[in-house]
């Protein structure tokens, strides 16, 4: 068994294309050494009774067993990887393949990619999406644009914002504006609706006070920004000349994207309950259109995963019976 004791790895390096990840992750150790790293950082392996710093891995637990005292710790607790009963490996593909679509990836396609059950797909992306949406976040700040769309559809004949009803949902945007040209970080949200107190709420937690707030002149925006110290620069459409999307680019780019994103590869399938977590995995992505490594997001959602509590299926789906010991699907 002396064999099988795993060397820490030393270096971060991770691979950008499937050839270069099949080739740094050959099988569930790999993935186990990697993992362990960022589980117990440069230190390495302790063990929690009696401070070895050698261990052995057991794959089909994925458990690490101190080579001195023989006590077992679970790589994947505390993880949304949690009670998972598939090989490491599979869910480090899992998350590459997350990363490396930059139109995000539907349970279907991962499922027959994965070769899992569509259950098991779809659970893991949840989990994934919870995993990114737990990230700490910075308010955005300098130019900043926010409007609002509607996911699912318009109520005809409704004066003013629509309601939100199972089948639309109200989503909010703030996108900061660069100078002179091109977009920074976004923030998204599903909001119960257009009134100031909800819009309010949305704008003091993504938006730096002191910002100059542009927006259309809906009414619900004028509070809000008046209580947050923005500099509020609001545009009466009505009166100018330009249509919605050249007065706010920034934010009419973002929503053409997202509804291209639910439309395309969700297949406008997602639900006003799930909507939320969507928007969490857009906002990652969005956020770091910019980065050159592919390995790079690979690390983030990693470290994502890794810190974020785990998330159990019927959690997921918002079960009244949330208190029933269940096990974690797949």
């Amino acid at each position: 068994m002396s064999d099988n004791v795993i060397p820490l790895p030393r270096d971060d390096a991770l691979p950008g294309t499937l050839s270069g990840f099949m080739e740094r992750f050959p099988d569930d150790e790999a993935c186990a050494a990697f993992l362990r790293l960022w589980r117990y950082g440069e230190e390495g392996f302790a063990c929690p009774r009696c401070g070895g710093t050698s261990a052995w891995f057991l794959p089909s637990r994925h458990l690490d067993e101190c080579t001195a005292c023989h006590k077992q710790v679970s790589l994947t607790s505390g993880t949304i990887m949690h009670r998972t009963r598939k090989p490491l490996r599979l869910w480090f593909l899992a998350m590459f393949l997350f990363v490396v679509s930059k139109q995000g990836i539907s349970a279907v396609n991962l499922s027959r990619q994965l070769g899992v059950s569509y259950p098991t797909a779809w659970t893991w992306l949840h989990k994934l999406r919870r995993a990114v949406s737990g990230r700490p976040k910075t308010q955005l700040h300098g130019v900043v644009e926010a409007d609002e769309t509607w996911e699912g559809g318009l109520r005809k004949g409704q004066p003013g914002r629509p309601k939100v009803s199972e089948k639309s949902s109200l989503v909010a945007a703030a996108v900061e504006i660069l100078e002179p040209r091109g977009f920074g970080r976004v923030r998204l949200a599903s909001l119960a609706d257009g009134s100031a107190a909800s819009l309010g709420e949305f704008l003091s937690t993504n938006v730096e006070s002191g910002s100059v707030l542009r927006t259309d002149d809906w009414r619900s925006y004028r509070k809000p920004a008046a209580a947050a110290g923005y500099e509020h620069v609001a545009y009466n459409l009505s009166k100018i000349e330009q249509a919605a999307h050249e007065v706010l680019p920034g934010s009419h780019r973002v929503f053409s994207l997202l509804h291209r994103v639910l439309l395309g590869t969700y297949q406008g399938a997602v639900s006003h309950k799930h909507l939320p977590s969507y928007l969490a995995e857009y906002e990652f992505r969005f956020n770091r259109r910019k980065s050159r490594s592919r390995g790079l997001l690979f690390q983030r959602l990693l470290s994502a995963v890794v810190a974020a509590t785990p998330a159990f299926y019927w959690q997921i789906l918002g079960r009244p019976d949330a208190k029933t010991p269940l096990r974690a699907a797949a």
